[in-house]
């Protein structure tokens, strides 16, 4: 009985974290911290699948000082923020539903899009169905 309570709670906590991310994400024309993403390329090894969502849980800069000799990794507020000279942009996914621990790619590798281009994508998909 405890286990069927457990499970009850993680589905209800991982559905409150995607509703609390497409509020928080429907509306944004940037990418930030916190949002909800969908990816349009699918990395399957890395639980990454076409047109899911998934939480943004950070955005950073890593590159290579050569004064320090050492990997850097400087913290992004949003996916459009200029980088350092030299340096590759990563971002942090999440989803209860693929994942047990975040996983690290870079937004090209996966195709990152924001929940409001979907949303307008599907919007225009959805016109012609309201003439027939």
């Amino acid at each position: 009985m405890s286990n069927e309570k457990n499970d009850d709670d993680k589905e209800r906590g991982g559905f409150a974290r995607a509703i609390i991310g497409f509020q928080s994400s429907a509306l944004k024309e940037t990418i930030e911290t916190g949002d909800t993403v969908v990816c349009k390329q699918p990395i399957p090894s890395l639980g990454i699948y076409e047109n899911a969502s998934y939480e943004l849980k950070s955005i950073y800069a890593q590159y290579f000082d050569e004064a320090t000799q050492s990997i850097v990794k400087r913290p992004l507020a949003t996916l459009d923020e200029a980088m350092p000279v030299g340096s590759k942009r990563y971002v942090i996914l999440f989803s209860p539903s693929y994942h047990k621990e975040p996983v690290i790619v870079s937004p090209d590798e996966v195709g990152l899009s924001s929940v409001r281009s979907e949303l307008g994508s599907a919007a225009w998909l959805a016109v012609p169905g309201f003439f027939w």
